[in-house]
């Protein structure tokens, strides 16, 4: 059996080398059916993992309820005013409401001016509730975080990003100093770790945080919210979370059903939403691409094996005349296709390796090189030899002794 099996490799090592060029050109084409196979699964990887990674820094599932923009009334002047008509309490009742919405809390917002010492800057200052770090992902680098007792005793107590630090204190740790917002001291408790830019284009890492209701009692002396911040229970059930939350505050602020909203709801990926179909595109463009050098690398290997029976057809009916079967000799066609495609396809992993690398050190793609994008790219070699070959294959084994012989 070991005999039989090592005249088998000698002969298909000798079938291949006898047309040099022939084999070279069905193998390349392989390879670069293999190669784009491979940067496709690494472009469609690269786009997953990187949008992974933008929902866990900013927080899975969320979206906003903002305060809506209303006409002034009729005697009062033409133009616009916020509403003031969302309030803290909605965030609970949009709890108990929406079975699709996990967590609901208010948030207060606004530019302030904030000094240290002769230091000054406009920052983005929020009143938040504990819930509110946890849901956006924020991380206290150092000192603590809000807790729920600084809310209900109303304290002056602030979480700084980091943009904030640099700017006041030239990066130095502002932990234990005092900041006035507004003329209104507040003693900095906790430091945020940097962030960068959120999903709609701001700098997460300008602004500071203090209780929800210090903001509204002590700071602003205000009963509206800017905006709630809502977050589904799944991804499959934002849409039914939207329009929960969007009938309950309809019906909160009696509103007709023809009229306008006073509230606006901002999905908080926007940016990741474009990313998402523009790594759809580039997938799209990608498989285009690689069904056309897949069906090339068919075309080769299929144009190989054809030629090869044809040309070695005495061949075949002396093998046939000395006691080969027809199972055996098409076996022998199918095995080197087979070879021929598994040879194109370790080349071709390795130049789309190659092209992966060069495209991610000169593009801003994301690429990710997963286990699938090895086994897929040799499994499509190793079908290509196989399927391509079973037509010659069959015809060799078609091929009647007698009749090849006196050709």
């Amino acid at each position: 059996m070991r005999g039989k099996a090592q005249l088998r490799a000698r002969i298909l090592i000798a079938s291949l080398g006898s047309q040099p060029v022939r084999a070279f050109i069905a193998g390349a084409m392989v390879s670069l059916g293999v190669a784009s196979t491979l940067v496709m699964v690494a472009l469609s990887s690269g786009a997953r993992v990187e949008l992974e990674s933008l929902q866990e820094s900013t927080g899975r599932n969320l979206f906003f309820v903002k305060a809506g923009y209303r006409p002034l009334r009729a005697g009062r002047g033409n133009g616009w005013f916020t509403s003031t008509r969302l309030k803290a309490e909605e965030a609970a009742a949009i709890e108990r409401a929406v079975p699709s919405v996990a967590r609901a809390v208010p948030v207060r917002e606004g530019a302030a001016v904030v000094r240290l010492g002769r230091q000054r800057m406009t920052s983005t200052v929020r009143g938040v509730t504990p819930e509110f770090l946890e849901m956006r992902r924020f991380v206290v680098e150092r000192g603590r975080a809000l807790l729920q007792s600084d809310g209900e005793a109303l304290r002056r107590v602030a979480l700084v990003g980091a943009f904030v630090k640099d700017r006041l204190a030239n990066g130095r740790s502002l932990l234990g100093a005092t900041l006035r917002i507004n003329n209104v001291p507040f003693l900095v408790v906790g430091e945020l770790r940097p962030k960068g830019a959120g999903t709609d284009g701001s700098d997460q890492d300008d602004q500071i945080l203090i209780p929800f209701e210090t903001a509204t009692h002590r700071l602003e002396n205000v009963e509206s919210v800017s905006m709630l911040l809502v977050q589904g229970r799944d991804e499959q059930q934002m849409s039914d979370a939207i329009d929960g939350v969007r009938e309950v505050l309809r019906a909160s602020h009696y509103i007709e059903p023809e009229a306008r909203e006073d509230f606006d709801i901002l999905l908080t990926l926007r940016q990741s939403e474009a990313q998402r179909i523009s790594g759809q595109f580039m997938r799209g463009l990608s498989r285009v691409l690689v069904v056309v050098t897949v069906m090339l690398a068919a075309v080769g290997v299929f144009a190989v094996s054809y030629l090869n029976v044809k040309e070695r057809t005495s061949e075949i009916g002396l093998r046939m005349a000395v006691g080969a079967t027809r199972l055996s000799v098409a076996i022998l066609f199918v095995l080197e296709s087979t070879a021929l495609s598994a040879v194109g396809g370790v080349l071709g992993l390795g130049l789309g390796a190659a092209i992966a690398v060069l495209l991610k050190a000169v593009t801003v793609w994301p690429l990710t090189v997963e286990v699938r994008g090895v086994v897929l790219p040799l499994a499509i070699a190793g079908g290509i030899g196989v399927v391509c070959s079973l037509m010659p294959a069959w015809r060799a084994s078609r091929v009647m002794p007698a009749v090849a012989l006196a050709e």
